[in-house]
């Protein structure tokens, strides 16, 4: 059997295994942004949900959440 040298093969190969790496590292980064601004109970996105609640609940937390029905006159 004589083999043939093809580059050609070789390359697709190579950007296979570039796009296969890139892609693991991304979701391995989104992951760790998820973990970070979302899921962690001391995440951006709970605090900023915890000063929200703080400023329609009050301090005190007796703020039913009930909206008041303003008319405007014509």
């Amino acid at each position: 059997m004589k083999w043939i040298k093809s580059e050609d093969g070789q390359t697709m190969v190579e950007y296979v295994l570039l796009i296969a790496f890139v892609a693991i590292i991304t979701v391995g980064v989104f992951k760790k942004i998820n973990d970070y601004l979302i899921n962690n109970p001391d995440s951006f996105q709970n605090k900023y949900m915890d000063t929200y609640k703080k400023v329609l609940q009050g301090d005190n937390s007796s703020f039913s959440g009930q909206y008041k029905h303003f008319y405007i006159r014509r």
